[in-house]
């Protein structure tokens, strides 16, 4: 009986084991699951944090963009622009956008473009690194999408304000691809056909630099290069910017210029002797 009782025990023990054979690796895959997501967390961990607020470092104070210096075509219209620009920051005399043929409402209210910066002249740029996708945006209102998940720059696209990007890592430094901007830019026009290439990299915590390269055959004589850094602001407080004044009675919409209305109003008392 023992005999028996011990041989059913076994054959039992047996059909146990079996069906903790077929189990094993459905076991297994919590485990597996694990070693994946700590191993993405690695990667991740690897990569630069970019996120957070940043403040452009101006080498030039005063200079209303850092791509002043492109190698645009000379007599073109861009050229003259920033050739006169140049001239009166020189000697500290701001130009009339008017002379220039700028009408200052008009461009004021046209909503943020990217042309190849970032923002940074009066504005904080923020950068958002999530899962899949860098969002970029500034406190003048740039908001500009770039993928992370491996895609490519369609063959054509329309153009649009912030342009069409994608990005990839190589390493440590984001390189982000742009085409599709409009061909008048916010600061300065690179025309139709514009290709920019941001190389983003974090030197610190806190100093980015972004190894701007473009190619804009339409406006400029030669692929331009230009470094811009930033400084990271961790204590930065959003503050909204817009130089967008609806019924602002100092600006006059007929000559394009900033001018104010002093003519007193009719019923306006005589002043006191």
């Amino acid at each position: 009986m023992d005999h028996e009782h011990g041989q059913s025990s076994a054959r039992r023990w047996g059909r146990c084991a079996r069906r903790l054979c077929w189990l094993a690796p459905f076991a297994a895959l919590p485990l597996l699951a694990l070693a994946g997501t700590a191993q993405a967390q690695s990667d991740a961990a690897g990569r630069p944090d970019l996120s957070g607020w940043w403040l452009w470092d101006n080498p030039h104070d005063g200079e209303p963009s850092p791509l002043a210096d492109a190698p645009f075509k000379p007599g073109s219209e861009t050229a003259k622009t920033i050739a006169l620009i140049k001239e009166t920051l020189k000697q500290a005399n701001l130009p009339d956008l008017a002379d220039l043929g700028i009408d200052q409402r008009r461009e004021n209210c046209k909503p943020p473009r990217f042309d190849g910066f970032n923002g940074g002249f009066t504005e904080a740029v923020e950068f958002l690194l999530t899962p899949g996708r860098l969002t970029i945006t500034n406190e003048a209102g740039l908001i500009r999408r770039v993928p992370l998940d491996g895609s490519t720059l369609p063959e054509t696209v329309e153009e649009s304000n912030a342009g069409t990007s994608v990005g990839r890592w190589e390493g440590r430094t984001l390189v982000v691809e742009t085409i599709g901007t409009r061909a008048s830019g916010a600061f300065i026009p690179f025309g139709k056909g514009a290709h920019f290439t941001e190389r983003i990299t974090l030197r610190d915590a806190d100093r980015l630099e972004i190894a701007l390269h473009i190619v804009a055959a339409e406006v400029l004589e030669r692929p331009y290069d230009k470094t811009i850094a930033y400084t990271r602001d961790r204590g930065h407080v959003f503050q909204e910017y817009t130089a967008c004044v609806d019924n602002d009675p100092s600006f006059n919409p007929k000559t394009g210029r900033p001018e104010l209305d002093l003519t007193p109003p009719a019923d306006l008392p005589p002043p006191d002797d």
